[in-house]
């Protein structure tokens, strides 16, 4: 199959009508009409480090490096608009391109975004790039976390971490909890109404992706506070009847949830108060330092 071939099929699924868009797919580049400040956020997804093809159908790949995105432009105050979409597709995954193209639109649908763009090329190893542009009235970063905040998260975090470990085990699917917690891990279901209902109410936020522990202690590092979190407070029902041994490892360190964690002087509808800002610096965990882990890549010296 030709790329031109490939991409007019890739149009049809991307072909949503935006009346602020004046140049879409098909040309050098993308046109828009931006409607006051932009916040502008890139994730890349490579096969065999963010997904594995024996695991994830392609729909539920082409979902989770979307919502990556999404999840973090509201993170950032803003509302998702616009995606561009880069394809390194290996001859091997060609039936799979229409699913991925796909699992992209579907998850976009859910925001009202829309794909204006991007790139396909062949190479050795399944990737996906996204880059999502949103728009942001005012926009809320790391470092304005308060001394007296309430941390608050969406929901509480571990479901993907609790799949993985699942999956690497090898055993069959035995019932609705652990399936539903390997769909977390293969492709997150956000809620993104209630992070579009938070906007303007939070000082400091930021997107779950790397564990609880690393993600609150950049909070905490940018706003110059310490951040005391609660171990009762971060009890899921779900995870702790599953495996009381392992389930503060997975609320803490698992990473991929894609939670909105944040400081907010006021409670939030939706979201959970897992602990307060203080003065200080660092983690604290009932009361105790905290060594901080989670998700890192890391490159051979």
């Amino acid at each position: 199959m030709l790329e031109s071939e490939l991409l007019d099929e890739i149009k049809k699924l991307f072909s949503r009508r935006n009346d602020s868009v004046e140049i879409g797919i098909g040309d050098d580049g993308a046109v828009y009409i931006p409607k006051g400040k932009q916040v502008v956020v890139s994730d890349v997804a490579v096969e065999g480090v963010h997904f594995r093809c024996d695991w994830s159908s392609y729909q539920q790949i082409g979902r989770k490096v979307t919502a990556a995105n999404l999840a973090d432009i509201f993170v950032m105050g803003g509302v998702p608009r616009y995606l561009l979409v880069a394809l390194v597709l290996p001859d091997r995954h060609l039936s799979g391109a229409l699913e991925i193209a796909s699992g992209i639109a579907n998850e976009a649908d859910l925001v009202g975004a829309q794909v204006i763009g991007g790139d396909l090329s062949t190479g050795n190893e399944l990737t996906i790039s996204i880059t999502a542009i949103g728009e942001v009235t005012n926009s809320v970063g790391r470092d304005g976390a308060k001394i007296g905040d309430r941390v608050l998260i969406s929901e509480l975090p571990g479901a993907s971490a609790a799949g993985l470990d699942f999956l690497r085990s090898g055993d069959a699917i035995s019932n609705n909890t652990i399936k539903n917690l390997v769909d977390q891990h293969l492709a997150p279901s956000i809620n993104y109404k209630k992070y579009r209902d938070s906007i303007g109410k939070f000082n400091s936020a930021i997107d779950t992706s790397d564990g609880l522990l690393v993600d609150a202690f950049r909070i905490a590092q940018a706003s110059k506070v310490k951040i005391h979190l609660s171990t009762e407070n971060l009890k899921s029902s779900q995870l702790h009847l599953l495996n009381p041994e392992r389930f503060l490892d997975w609320v803490l360190s698992g990473g991929e949830d894609h939670k909105l964690l944040g400081t907010s002087n006021e409670e939030i509808d939706g979201f959970t108060e897992i602990g307060k800002v203080e003065a200080g610096s660092g983690i604290y965990l009932d009361g105790n330092p905290i060594s901080v882990s989670g998700y890192e890549h890391r490159w051979k010296d």
